[in-house]
């Protein structure tokens, strides 16, 4: 790691970005576009790019479900000139689902920097962020399977709130945390 940080999404890094869907980034151990999403993100990125902040006005898919969204901001880890991995926030988690079974973070790293402390260090650096808006208990899930994000979350502070079984939108068991940041 050389110097990393956080920027919003920006053109600047398109082709490590690129690069990083073609290598599988995931989030939340799910991954995030197929090669027909990844052509299409190729031929209209500043369309991406303003699609990944969502305003909370629009529902969005979830499978066959239509659910509530709300207000998030992505976040990009950059280390250098490459694009390693990425964060969203949501601003606030006012729903049923985001509110008892997910949370305010969700983040993923690029598969060939995994194993290198940059997840540890991008979730760092958005706790930073969540507290200058004012969130003062962060929640986020992980996979129970992933240990990695298991440590991630526990290296940055994360208490174990419970054990979730799996439903409707998680097709595995999956573990709650908070990180208290006042």
């Amino acid at each position: 790691m050389t110097q990393c940080f956080l920027v919003r999404p920006t053109p600047l890094f398109r082709e490590s970005y690129l690069d990083a869907l073609r290598e599988g980034l995931s989030v939340g151990g799910r991954r995030v576009y197929g090669a027909m999403e990844i052509a299409a993100v190729e031929q209209n990125f500043e369309g991406h790019l303003a699609g990944l902040d969502r305003d909370g006005q629009s529902p969005v898919a979830f499978g066959e479900r239509m659910l509530p969204s709300v207000p998030a901001n992505a976040f990009w880890l950059i280390d250098g000139e490459r694009f390693i991995g990425g964060i969203t926030i949501r601003a606030r988690i006012d729903t049923h689902l985001l509110a008892r079974f997910s949370g305010h973070l969700g983040y993923g790293v690029r598969p060939s920097m995994q194993g290198r402390g940059y997840g540890k260090r991008q979730l760092a650096l958005a706790l930073d962020i969540c507290r200058g808006m004012g969130i003062g208990i962060a929640r986020l899930s992980c996979d129970v399977d992933n240990v990695a994000s298991r440590r991630v979350i526990e290296a940055n502070g994360g208490v174990l709130l419970r054990q979730c079984a799996p439903s409707w939108f998680a097709e595995a068991a999956y573990l709650l945390y908070e990180i208290p940041l006042i």
